[in-house]
């Protein structure tokens, strides 16, 4: 069987439609999460590391416009700096995705609530690995996105 003139999508049921939200502009490989909910959600580009990260743009547009975001799969992000294969990513500024630190048990003597929290919020911070690696900022990658929990 050869894909040759067809595409490789085997099921679009981790694509979603959201609208650009008001003030912003998304770009297609952006990391995007929801600023507004929705039966159609708004959503923006990334801002830093976030918890409510939806997907990764597969088209872009201006505030306003519907959009179709990937919420899992593999795709082709911008790395904001050095990024290990294989390694745990997360959604950065601008709608990059930079590399997270595997969690670590806090020391015997730094067993805080805070320390604690700051390793499990890790877990709902991840979006996905990196398949290919990142030396610089800029750079693009592949990555298996993971968005739903």
């Amino acid at each position: 069987m050869s894909l040759e003139g067809t595409t490789a999508l085997v099921s679009d049921r981790y694509l979603i439609s959201a609208q650009v939200d008001t003030g912003a502009t998304v770009t297609a490989g952006q990391v995007v999460y929801i600023s507004n909910p929705g039966f159609i959600p708004a959503v923006k580009p990334t801002d830093g590391i976030r918890k409510d990260v939806i997907g990764v743009a597969l088209t872009g547009g201006a505030a306003g416009k519907t959009i179709t975001v990937i919420c899992r799969g593999l795709v082709r992000v911008t790395a904001s700096g050095s990024i290990s294969t294989a390694q745990r990513i997360a959604s950065d500024a601008s709608g990059q995705v930079q590399g997270v630190a595997a969690m670590a048990a806090p020391a015997s003597d730094t067993y805080t609530t805070a320390a604690m929290q700051a390793q499990l919020d890790k877990t709902e911070q991840w979006i996905g690995r990196a398949i290919t690696a990142s030396s610089t900022a800029g750079t693009v990658i592949y990555a298996l996105i993971y968005c739903i929990p």
